[in-house]
């Protein structure tokens, strides 16, 4: 567990924030879901990433899959498998990825990310480039190169 400590000022509402940086750290992402713990005889609010029933990636919730302490829906898993059996068909090696604290960023294969991106044009369908690049925690020449993809494979088409 880490142990972060602090001082925030309430607003009038009752309300604090909390630094980009902090969240990042303890691996909090735009949209998640949050629980609060509090000890009253401590004196102490502890928060803690609420892990539901929903796949890590879509955010579905129809047939889900158990993975390694997560839940991944039966269409992600098909595009994740679908994604490797391309690259061993290209043969091309899957480069490791290092997973350092300062860089978090959704390192994830073209396809996947596609989807989420597609996912995200379904709910989301007057947000900006900028904005999924936030929720996607990628640039916003990502997106447009994904948006590109898309539309190659006619999944999105621009509206003209």
């Amino acid at each position: 567990m880490k142990y972060i400590a602090m001082t925030r000022i309430l607003d009038h509402l009752g309300r604090f924030t909390i630094p980009k940086e902090i969240l990042y750290t303890c691996d909090f992402e735009p949209l998640d879901t949050v629980e609060f713990f509090i000890d009253t005889e401590k004196g102490i609010i502890i928060l803690k990433k609420y892990i539901g029933q929903s796949c890590k990636f879509c955010q579905s919730t129809e047939r889900l899959s158990a993975y390694k302490d997560s839940l991944i829906c039966n269409r992600c898993i098909n595009m994740i498998k679908f994604a490797f059996i391309s690259k061993a068909k290209n043969n091309l090696t899957p480069k490791p990825v290092q997973d350092t604290e300062t860089d978090k960023r959704m390192l994830q294969p073209k396809e996947v990310m596609a989807q989420l991106l597609l996912n995200l044009l379904e709910k989301h369908p007057n947000a900006t480039q900028q904005e999924y690049a936030d929720m996607l925690r990628i640039s916003q020449a990502r997106v447009s190169q994904l948006k590109q993809i898309l539309e190659k494979h006619q999944y999105f088409r621009k509206k003209q």
